[in-house]
């Protein structure tokens, strides 16, 4: 499935570069795609999540973000980079979004916050405008690697990484009965 769909781009790319007539038609169009099995661990489950913010509580004693942060992730389907580029000017507190000015595909976009993801925002120190919501003691976005893998490695999730919780947000929308379309928009996906 995925040598046809990376194929598909390939024959898509040339046609944006009329390598291709426009009137092409890809001969991956209409081959028929094996079925997928799910693989749970793909994802961080609501309860893995709960497991990791409590651990939370005991490892992460010193930048005291983590869990605002595993929250976000969890909640908005943000990824890494946009999370860690977010400053308190782009949270709206009255409106419950926060505004990712670029993305990873270039375009901004407005995530909704759920209720426990402004509870976290609102224990964090800080609210400077400009200052970055995820930063550490240079003023900079912090790097957590270090103290994610402690994290999971003290919930007994090893081998798991920060991009699962973004597609723990989209497995929990599209199991609440959110259509794909709407996952997509939400998520970010062009």
């Amino acid at each position: 499935n995925r040598y046809i769909s990376q194929l598909g781009s390939v024959f898509k790319y040339a046609r944006r570069l009329r390598l291709v007539p426009r009137s092409f038609v890809s001969p991956t169009l209409n081959i028929e795609r094996l079925p997928e099995p799910v693989y749970p661990d793909r994802y961080l489950r609501p309860e893995d999540v709960e497991r990791l913010l409590k651990v939370c509580k005991v490892v992460d004693t010193k930048w005291k973000k983590m869990s605002a942060l595993i929250v976000l992730a969890h909640h908005t389907g943000l990824r890494r980079g946009s999370l860690m580029s977010l400053r308190w000017s782009d949270i709206d507190f009255h409106q419950r979004t926060a505004t990712v000015l670029r993305t990873k595909n270039g375009q901004p976009m407005v995530a909704a916050l759920s209720h426990r993801a402004v509870m976290e925002l609102k224990k964090l120190p800080g609210k400077y405008p400009d200052e970055y919501i995820f930063a550490g003691r240079t003023g900079r976005p912090f790097e957590f690697r270090s103290l994610w893998l402690r994290l999971i490695d003290e919930a007994g999730l090893k081998g798991r990484n920060f991009h699962q919780l973004r597609h723990g947000c989209g497995f929990m929308l599209a199991s609440n009965g959110v259509n794909q379309a709407t996952v997509m928009q939400i998520m970010g996906h062009r």
